[in-house]
């Protein structure tokens, strides 16, 4: 079992390799360059790929549940071990994001307890959340924040795509972090919508969705209300099927042409890599695309569930190396997906590897993906 070792916080930036099909002779890595300061930090979009500071760049990053929901609204639930992750985070736990080769860190962001017309509302919340976001800036990370409005948020009426409130949520971030160009905002985690031609022009334009008492603003309209109101920031859209696909998804308009297209490629107990390149392969080739939430733990519906092996995890990450598409593992604060404990943050990982087990996961996996800059194929053994 591999244990992080707490070495001074790192922050490894490399220009991406001219072909990804590149490999090395060995999982190992030298210790990467200290980070920049946090204001030279400018992530943009050239084509199909982001860049860091004007140079090619693959994100390597982890998913944090602690701001999920506020500390109030989390002591008084059963969510044990989000509340569990947000009393511990802090330096140490940067220090083992650091150590893990991770250079972003992807906030989980609870929409309706920012919106002061919400029931869930929090005065306290947005303060609490501008704050870990600045102490990851101050480490040196990149930070995407999500928007989230599923169950773990505290939501009892999930809306398939934005609302008002998502435009309110937006125009506080922006007022805090629009001018912060290392800061991402991912404008709405996991629309639910199936997919077809019709709930991608809902996806794209907004209005109502079926079952629903309040109409969706589409991603173009809420793209053109947050640059309006001055945000300088890199865009992320999730695909629709919650966030499974981008096959079919429309043309969507930048002034800054500054635009992230996400996917979320869970295996859901499946071994089927049939639908990979029409899912995110093949739109990869003509759009940025990022895998910007991903795991694959045993003994959950959304991971390996009870696969009798883990090659399809291996192929994936592989898969997404070759198609320049970046990854964003976790939750990384949470056990089972990345880390066995907390604090402690010893990997998850696939040793005598058992359908049955509820501790395996892909944390070492994701490690060795991530200290080799994906810069060669995995292969099973990286995952022991």
């Amino acid at each position: 079992m591999r244990k992080i070792r707490f070495a001074a916080p790192t922050f490894l930036f490399f220009a991406l390799l001219a072909s990804c099909g590149g490999s090395t002779s060995t999982g190992t890595s030298n210790p990467p360059p200290p980070p920049p300061t946090t204001g030279a930090q400018a992530v943009g979009v050239s084509g199909t790929h982001m860049t860091l500071d004007g140079q090619p760049w693959m994100s390597r990053g982890v998913v944090l549940q602690a701001y999920v929901r506020p500390l109030a609204a989390l002591q008084a639930s059963t969510q044990t071990q989000v509340l569990h992750a947000r009393l511990n985070y802090g330096s140490a736990e940067l220090t083992a994001i650091h150590s893990f080769h991770a250079d972003t860190i992807r906030f989980q962001i609870g929409q309706p307890a920012l919106d002061p017309a919400s029931p869930l509302y929090d005065p306290d919340y947005f303060n609490d959340v501008v704050s870990a976001i600045k102490q990851a800036r101050q480490a040196g990370f990149v930070v995407m924040i999500m928007m989230q409005d599923e169950k773990i948020s505290g939501e009892s009426v999930q809306y398939p795509l934005p609302i008002a409130e998502t435009q309110r949520d937006w125009d506080l971030f922006t007022t805090a972090f629009g001018s912060d160009r290392g800061v991402v905002f991912e404008l709405y985690n996991e629309p639910s919508l199936t997919p077809s031609t019709a709930n991608w022009q809902l996806w794209l334009n907004g209005g109502m969705v079926s079952g629903q008492t309040q109409p969706s603003i589409g991603m173009q309209p809420l793209i053109n209300h947050i640059r309006a109101n001055g945000a300088q920031n890199v865009f992320v859209l999730d695909g629709l099927g919650r966030a499974a696909t981008l096959e079919g998804v429309p043309a969507v308009s930048d002034p800054l042409n500054r635009l992230v297209y996400a996917v979320h490629p869970y295996q859901h107990g499946s071994a089927d890599e049939s639908q990979w390149d029409a899912e995110f392969g093949i739109p990869s080739a003509t759009l940025p695309v990022w895998a910007d939430e991903w795991s694959a733990p045993t003994q959950l519906q959304l991971g390996l569930g009870t696969l009798t092996n883990y090659q399809v995890a291996v192929d994936l990450v592989n898969y997404l190396r070759v198609h320049s598409i970046p990854l964003c593992t976790g939750a990384f604060d949470v056990p089972h997906f990345v880390v066995q404990d907390i604090p402690g943050w010893t990997l998850t990982n696939y040793n005598n590897y058992s359908n049955t087990s509820t501790i395996e996961g892909s944390g070492t996996l994701v490690y060795n993906d991530f200290s080799a800059n994906y810069s060669r194929a995995l292969t099973a053994a990286d995952g022991l």
